[in-house]
């Protein structure tokens, strides 16, 4: 690592530590944070962090295995884990840690909500890793195949679904806006869908490089941005998870183009509206863009039960 490298993380170390610093506390609330390039990860953060009180911090994820906290840490831990040093990664300010997993000692989680990348899943899975999670069982996997994956280990684990289905709009009641957002669909379904609707349509993009130049603050406002656009729409296409159950959750009419049925889809696609792009563009989607139909409602146990499970979680901590 170059001495520039060491001095910004030395920095970014220092800066993280004296969040910790009060002495009036005997921990810290946290939720999961991001430098990725796909907003839908701020999304999941929103959706964790408006369970905790506003004294909370951020852990950044990519960071989990290293940070040193000079306080206990309760951890609401959901979202995708993850990228490191032999994956994916899209940082611009450092190089991956030499150890991804698992999170640093000072961190108490509750792991709820979380999904497993297939590439993650042996380190995360090692044998220091299942006894990790063994140890801060039950586990609440986001999705069937994560699911699955913890209980090949005998991990004491359940289906969770997706702490963005218990997302809040305030809006609903009033009249909505008369816009279509298309979010990351490509230019054969935008000319369709604009064909057949007298809707503005706005297309919109969920990933861009320039996020993982933003701080954590600015991240959260641009999701937000996002959120309430979604929250006030006519309609919403879409091929991003992060868009579909916050949607589900607004009660915005919402169509699935991303019609996939396992891995981080699977146990999560029956509770949405789903097309594939060339049923869409060969007319055979029964939906409506100007009147379109509610959405199903059977994500609401998803949803009800996890505000249960997390809202106790926070109480009990307290």
């Amino acid at each position: 690592m170059s001495n520039l490298k060491k001095l910004s993380f030395c920095f970014s170390l220092l800066n993280f530590c004296m969040l910790f610093a009060n002495e009036n506390e005997d921990f810290r609330f946290a939720y999961i944070s991001y430098s990725t390039t796909n907003v839908g990860d701020d999304i999941q953060a929103i959706a964790a962090k408006r369970f905790l009180p506003p004294s909370c911090i951020n852990l950044d994820r990519d960071l989990i295995s290293e940070v040193m906290p000079s306080t206990r840490v309760k951890a609401l831990m959901n979202g995708w884990y993850m990228h490191g040093k032999n994956m994916f990664w899209e940082r611009f300010d450092r190089s991956p840690p030499e150890k991804a997993w698992p999170p640093a000692a000072g961190i108490d989680p509750f792991f709820i909500s979380i999904h497993l990348d297939g590439q993650f899943v042996p380190t995360a899975l090692s044998e220091e890793g299942v006894a990790y999670f063994k140890q801060y069982a039950p586990i609440g996997a986001r999705d069937l195949f994560t699911l699955e994956e913890l209980q090949k280990k005998d991990i004491p684990s359940y289906f969770s679904g997706c702490l963005t289905l218990t997302l809040d709009n305030p809006y609903l009641g009033n009249p909505r806006d008369e816009i279509v957002y298309l979010v990351d669909l490509d230019e054969d379904s935008v000319r369709y869908i604009k064909s057949k609707t007298k809707c503005k349509v706005i297309t919109v993009a969920h990933c861009s490089a320039v996020l993982a130049l933003l701080d954590n603050e600015r991240r959260l406002k641009y999701a937000e941005v996002l959120l309430d656009k979604y929250r006030k729409a006519k309609c919403v296409v879409a091929n991003r998870l992060h868009v579909i159950l916050p949607c589900l959750a607004f009660e915005t009419p919402v169509l699935s183009l991303c019609n996939g049925k396992t891995g981080r889809f699977s146990g999560l696609s029956e509770i949405m509206r789903s097309c594939s792009r060339e049923e869409l563009l060969a007319g055979e989607v029964d939906f409506d863009f100007d009147n379109p139909p509610e959405n199903s409602k059977a994500y609401l146990p998803i949803r009800e039960n996890l505000i249960k499970l997390v809202t106790d979680w926070v109480n009990t901590e307290s």
